[in-house]
């Protein structure tokens, strides 16, 4: 018996959801960063080919950037919750969103199934090689000694280094005034430049920098120092601080995806980052990969969320 194009979806759909899962994937699959290219996609694009592999099928990287992350987002919430389009989003647009923007669209804890915390990376603060002060310590004790005099460069309004920024200065009572500017690129320019003394923003960003001497780092924001620059203290080491602060970047997918679905794509992406060559590549950006089960994943998550959130609330934090 032949079977029209109409019968085959119907017996499709009448399979128990277990048995389509266990077909899966039986085509491409979709990988939607909310972001543009050049940016912290290249995670993806590093995990996509081998997760191809792993998988069977192949796993197409798709950039979706706008509204800070939200127009990705929702085209992954909009998706059917088949397995074959899931998304990877930073920290941003997955847990802080949700406490600077008036007018969020959609909740990613809610909205969205988590599967996988797949890398970290450590912030920076980084200062002019000029600047009078040499330590995290000395940075402190000179703002503290003369508030109001210093400022620092915000490289995004609502972005993690502006909410660690806004949190350390209220931690150590520091007047420390911030000069907003577009990009990451622009901010570490003005340092660079002399026009402001010191910013705060990620590892992978900066690292060229550094390396060439145009900018001092003073301490990293991650628990442990970073094999990217070794000789930099952490600002827990410091003893100025309790807890760690991280970009990470995660793996989400519609809300009703099979749990089937979801442990299989959460197994292959802790596959692929155990795997010595990929290690190699994520560490060489100065990340971390990490292996987490979707549970974790969602219990990070929220955690984080709750952090951000008291953050911006304490500082008024919002943007329009």
């Amino acid at each position: 018996m032949r079977l029209n194009r109409r019968s085959t979806l119907a017996l499709v759909a009448g399979l128990p959801v277990a048995a389509r899962a266990q077909a899966w994937p039986a085509r491409s699959m979709r990988c939607i960063v909310p972001s543009a290219a050049g940016g912290y996609e290249v995670y993806a694009r590093i995990l996509a080919p081998r997760l191809s592999e792993i998988l069977g099928q192949p796993v197409v990287v798709d950039n979706k950037p706008g509204a800070n992350g939200n127009i990705g987002m929702q085209e992954v919430q909009r998706s059917a919750p088949d397995g074959y389009t899931f998304m990877f989003a930073h920290v941003g647009a997955i847990s802080i969103g949700s406490s600077i923007y008036p007018n969020m669209p959609l909740d990613p804890v809610d909205d969205l199934a988590s599967i996988a915390v797949a890398t970290t990376s450590p912030l920076v603060w980084l200062a002019n090689p000029n600047a009078p002060f040499k330590t995290m310590r000395e940075f402190v004790e000179k703002v503290q000694a003369q508030p109001g005099e210093h400022r620092y460069g915000l490289p995004a309004s609502g972005s993690i280094p502006h909410l660690v920024a806004e949190y350390f200065k209220r931690r150590h009572n520091l007047d420390l005034p911030a000069v907003p500017y577009r990009s990451t690129p622009q901010s570490l320019l003005a340092v660079i430049a002399g026009e402001v003394p010191v910013t705060v923003d990620s590892l992978g960003a900066s690292a060229g920098h550094i390396a060439g001497g145009r900018l001092r780092p003073l301490a990293i924001t991650s628990a442990q120092r970073s094999d990217r620059i070794p000789e930099v203290p952490t600002v827990m080491e410091a003893g100025l601080d309790v807890r760690e602060w991280v970009a990470w970047y995660a793996f989400m997918a519609p809300k009703a995806t099979p749990e089937a679905v979801i442990r299989r794509i959460n197994a292959a992406v802790n596959q692929a980052l155990a795997e010595p060559a990929i290690i190699a590549r994520i560490r060489e950006l100065g990340a971390t990969p990490r292996i987490t089960t979707p549970e974790e994943t969602l219990a990070f998550i929220r955690s984080e969320r709750g952090e951000y959130g008291a953050i911006a609330r304490s500082g008024a934090i919002r943007v329009e």
